[in-house]
């Protein structure tokens, strides 16, 4: 058997492995439910699958009549309209859609951190295999999957990204170069796209690490200088159009009000992300008493990281012979050290708690408009998985060695203890029932009424529940789940003006009952106030935005520009690649 049939048998093998231990389970879970957020997810799919419908990819959807009495939604910056679970969505139903999704991130993780360690750090084949295995079954992207917080699907970019942007490139022509640029821009553009806002950060500084740690192996990146200014540069320009309608947006609903948990001394802030990185999670009992200054339940999948105790086992083993060797480290590996250790403590530093301190992160940007910053622990995983893999390849029968390890971890994934994800409530049953009575009919339900209902009776007896889910059939839910307005609704602008059970078209004080959410992010462009309504004079306005056909609004000379700017910068790093892979494709075949 040739090693190409031999990797292409192991990454089978091992993704079916994380199908049956995390996918198979769970979609749905033995109760024939599902993870709680994905009442967030579902309706907000639907609404993208019926804007496709009735305008195709070309009109974006800055927002939606589904629910919320009209709400935001590419203006909002956690949604995920330009990606693949919504482009699958319009093809396969919402659970066979995020099973696809799971399976095609799980892979490119797994192929993403192959290749990285391989090519990038110079690692034998075995070596990679484990830090591909490890990463491919991280706690963080297969838990997160499972309670529903789709908007992360988009971390197992993040070793591809780190590979097109180090890769060496002693001989590497300039069109080569172009080529590594634009798909380490695309890809973490992407992060954005999807949802994955609250990703940025956390994995902009893990390739910062990955860096530091490729230089203190030695591994010459000067090269990549160029590359990597070109890839910050198109990145700015590609997000340029949802980056400046999301701060549109942070200046109407900041969500600063909440305050900021953190830990509550020294000796607890090292242990928590070592317990949930390398022994799994505590409970929500434990969270709670550890985490003060905390408004919410801080849950068990918060702190979902886990990649075994095999990597800290073996990092201890790698600092013991390092000592005892006593390795020499010159003056800019010393240096590149200092730098990653700094590094590492941001994670433990923003998550730990001081008045003074936590007065400071409520001043910063981003940060201040967080509820809770221990995601900020993933930095963690793929540089423990690199070093454990570096050290690993050191040794002498590692051939051997590494498939026990893999297996062993396998178990343990297996072994781990999921009852609390067996026993998740989210019933889909109204989110799917809408969604193929729209394929099996092909008509949008325009919505015609704002409700609070949470409960559908259909003509044969069967009674369903939902709540977002309405807008399924003609209802746009004033109760929504839209953690934008705050989890209680505390910045749901002018909420009381909505009529309950009430058609959108009833005039009262020459407004309609629907709100125009253009005043949200434009108001000053649009002549109005954050949460007004559409007015009696809108109503053409009104009707095409009820059918998902959107309507005309202004927006800030800004906005159009950065829209036109992320368009051309999308464009041609697309056409760029495509045309690259094109050229080495027929180069190949005429060789």
């Amino acid at each position: 058997m040739n090693n190409k049939i031999k990797f292409i048998f192991i990454f089978l093998a091992l993704i079916s492995v994380f199908y049956l231990i995390f996918v198979s389970p769970f979609f749905p879970n033995q109760n024939g439910n599902l993870g709680h957020d994905y009442d967030i997810w579902f309706p907000r799919m639907l609404s993208g699958v019926y804007h496709y419908f009735e305008n195709g990819l070309t009109e974006i959807p800055w927002f939606t009549p589904s629910c919320c009495g009209g709400t935001l939604l590419y203006a909002n910056p956690q949604y995920l309209f330009f990606s693949i679970p919504q482009f699958l969505n319009f093809y396969f139903d919402p659970i066979t859609t995020i099973k696809i999704t799971i399976l095609i991130f799980a892979s490119l993780g797994f192929l993403g951190a192959f290749l990285l360690t391989k090519n990038v750090f110079n690692l034998s084949k075995s070596s990679s295999i484990f830090m591909a295995s490890f990463f491919l079954f991280n706690g963080f992207f297969a838990y997160r999957m499972i309670i529903g917080h789709l908007g992360y699907h988009s971390y197992m970019l993040l070793p591809f990204i780190a590979y097109f942007l180090f890769q060496p490139n002693q001989q590497a022509s300039f069109t080569k170069n172009l080529f590594l640029a634009f798909s380490s821009s695309l890809l973490f553009s992407y992060v954005l796209y999807s949802g994955g806002v609250h990703l940025l950060l956390p994995i902009s500084i893990s390739l910062v690490a990955i860096l530091l740690l490729a230089l203190i192996q030695d591994i010459e990146v000067n090269d990549q200088k160029s590359r990597i200014i070109i890839t910050m540069i198109f990145i700015l320009c590609i997000t340029a159009s949802k980056l400046n309608i999301s701060f549109e947006t942070l200046e109407t609903f900041a969500r600063d009000y909440y305050p900021l948990p953190g830990i509550d001394g020294i000796t607890y802030s090292l242990w928590v992300p070592i317990k949930s990185i390398f022994f799994g999670p505590f409970t929500w009992m434990d969270t709670n008493n550890i985490f003060t200054n905390s408004k919410w339940t801080i849950q068990r999948h918060e702190l979902e990281l886990s990649i075994t105790f095999i990597p800290l086992m073996i990092i201890i083993l790698g600092g013991t012979l390092t000592i005892s060797e006593r390795a020499n480290l010159s003056r800019r590996q010393k240096i590149y050290s200092l730098g990653l250790f700094l590094l590492c403590l941001l994670p433990l530093l923003i998550n730990f708690y001081n008045p003074t301190w936590n007065a400071i992160l409520k001043d910063i940007p981003i940060i201040r408009n967080s509820v809770m910053l221990v995601r900020w622990y993933i930095i963690y995983i793929p540089l423990f998985l690199l070093i454990a893999a570096i050290i690993l390849n050191k040794l002498k029968y590692k051939k051997f060695i590494i498939p026990i390890l893999i297996i062993l971890m396998i178990y343990m994934k297996y072994d781990e203890d999921k009852n609390y994800y067996l026993e998740q409530s989210y019933d889909p049953e109204m989110a799917i029932t809408a969604y193929n009575t729209f394929k099996e009919s092909l008509m949008v339900p325009t919505i015609s009424h704002i409700t609070n209902q949470r409960e559908l009776e259909f003509k044969d007896g069967k009674r369903l529940q939902g709540r977002d889910e309405m807008m399924g059939f003609g209802m746009s839910q004033i109760n929504c789940n839209e953690s934008l307005f705050g989890y209680l609704h505390e910045d749901f602008k002018k909420k009381g003006l909505l009529q309950i059970n009430t058609a959108v078209t009833n005039l009262s004080n020459e407004r309609y009952n629907m709100k125009n959410p253009a005043c949200y992010v434009f108001p000053e462009e649009n002549n109005c106030s954050p949460g007004d309504h559409f007015t009696f004079e809108q109503k053409e306005e009104l009707m095409s935005f009820v059918s998902y056909k959107g309507f005309d609004f202004n927006m800030t000379k800004e906005q159009h520009f950065f829209n036109w700017l992320s368009l051309i910068a999308f464009t041609i790093s697309s056409f760029y690649i495509l045309i690259y892979i094109l050229k080495v494709f027929i180069f190949k075949v005429l060789n």
